[in-house]
């Protein structure tokens, strides 16, 4: 008697060596987001304000296609500059903390 398969998916389970592939993919993928510590001795403390385009929603046009909805507002950056002048961007907390003559450790 013959008896019939079913058609195999075309998802298959991976094996651990392809698994272990994709994870170190992952992982260098995601590298750029990951905290690499600095500390620097502040030399002065610079904020600056520009003028930049801030989406606030959605809008539907005349067609009915929906569309982002931007709208100017002031942005703030927040700098600090260490001895050797090299200007580093800092979060708001992080400048406020920060002291002339003092080290700042953040993020890069």
């Amino acid at each position: 008697m013959l008896t019939q398969r079913a058609p195999k998916s075309g998802w298959r389970l991976v094996g651990p060596a392809a698994a272990g592939v994709w994870l170190v993919l992952l992982a260098a993928a995601c590298a750029p987001f990951t905290c690499r510590p600095l500390s620097v001795t502040v030399a002065e403390k610079a904020e600056r304000a520009r003028l930049d385009m801030v989406a606030r929603g959605v809008q539907t046009t005349e067609t009915g296609r929906l569309e982002v909805r931007h709208a100017p507002e002031i942005v703030r950056d927040y700098w600090v500059r260490a001895e050797d002048g090299t200007w580093y961007r800092v979060p708001l907390d992080k400048f406020r903390t920060a002291e002339v003559g003092r080290p700042l450790e953040f993020c890069r």
